[in-house]
């Protein structure tokens, strides 16, 4: 349906110290990757962002550990991202299980989650100020700038403002089609698009929550988990056959993250992690550490703890996507995310993997 005008944070080192015990188990590297090759050899994978679980897989090497050489895609948009996919130009990519969901059931395409990667880290509604908007109810009659109008985190944005009294079934707002998390930080930082449209809002996740919490005409104005949790973010998706083609590759990609997960939440690491964040994108040492908390710490709402998708959230995700009549008939989302080979969701190559990162590298 196109719809164009449509925490609780504990310890985090009590966190980082229970899964100290599991990651004491691993074989650690402290080599770095070598850049990837772009060529036949290379997993091509299309992302929104770096989620620290990737960047300590390529920075540790444990990608190369798994024999696979890994190349980065930064995507525009999701409608790019699912094209590139589609179209075997990526193998596999991180996206919201929404968009998944979304293609998944309404458009019948083959896609399938593999595992989770966040629960909503850092999902927050940032407002630029310059542009005359300090609170939520400032957003009436404003757009509010997102990805694409019937997926990726447009519904998580409706459930936010709707709690707050702004429906946009009614009117009170209407979406601006920008594109991607990156493309969305960088025209509410500039607090126009390049055609000069103002953009008032828009919903980020991490790292580009935490990096608007350093411009100084933007605001944050609330937590998407403040109105729902848990919820499946972003998540590991393939296509069917990429996944029954190769399932090694599959499970091998998926153990280097759960080794890299749990690199990041050793706090005998934090230091090292640190750095390979704020390398990785390019931010100072205080964002890296803002984005190491939303991320590793918050258990809310940050990295899926060893990658394993986590099934509540995900009947939130479908739930929430049908509470706005984003289907195109009614589903049962309990069917809906019971695991299998031709599934919305696939937890064989997960359960491969936990095994294997757990086996020590000869």
């Amino acid at each position: 349906m196109n719809r164009v005008k449509r925490i609780s944070f504990i310890s985090c080192a009590t966190i980082i110290l229970t899964s100290a015990l599991l990651a004491t188990l691993l074989f650690v590297s402290t080599s770095k990757s070598t850049t990837a090759r772009a060529d036949a050899t290379c997993i091509q994978y299309g992302a929104f962002l770096h989620n620290v679980s990737f960047i300590e897989a390529q920075q540790q090497g444990f990608f190369a550990k798994q024999g696979l050489n890994v190349c980065y895609n930064q995507v525009t948009s999701s409608t790019q991202q699912f094209n590139s996919l589609l179209s075997g130009q990526y193998d596999i990519v991180e996206t919201t299980a929404d968009n998944a969901v979304n293609r998944y059931v309404n458009s019948q395409l083959p896609v399938q989650i593999e595992a989770g990667i966040d629960q909503g880290a850092g999902l927050d509604l940032i407002v630029n100020t310059a542009n005359g908007i300090h609170s939520i109810s400032d957003l009436k009659g404003k757009t509010v700038a997102v990805d694409a109008p019937n997926s990726g985190y447009v519904f998580a944005l409706e459930k936010l403002l709707a709690d707050n009294g702004l429906s946009l079934q009614n009117g009170d707002y209407s979406l601006q089609i920008i594109g991607g998390s990156l493309q969305r930080f960088q025209a509410i930082s500039a607090g126009h698009t390049s055609t000069g449209d103002p953009v008032y809002a828009t919903i980020l996740g991490t790292p580009f929550s935490e990096q608007a919490h350093y411009v100084s005409t933007l605001s944050d104005v609330a937590q998407f988990s403040s109105s729902m949790a848990p919820y499946q973010g972003a998540t590991l998706v393939t296509t069917r056959n990429f996944a029954q083609t190769n399932p090694q590759t599959m499970t091998k990609f998926i153990a280097a993250m759960i080794q890299g997960y749990n690199f990041a939440v050793n706090p005998f690491h934090k230091t090292t992690v640190l750095a390979d964040i704020a390398s990785t994108d390019n931010v100072s040492t205080q964002i890296a550490s803002d984005i190491y908390r939303d991320s590793i710490c918050d258990v809310v709402r940050g990295e899926n703890g060893e990658e394993l998708l986590n099934t509540f959230g995900l009947v939130n995700t479908i739930n929430l996507r049908q509470q706005f009549g984003g289907f195109t008939a009614p589903v049962d989302s309990w069917q809906l995310v019971q695991p299998g080979k031709d599934s919305l969701y696939d937890n064989e190559y997960w359960n491969a993997a936990l095994t294997l990162a757990f086996t020590p590298t000869k």
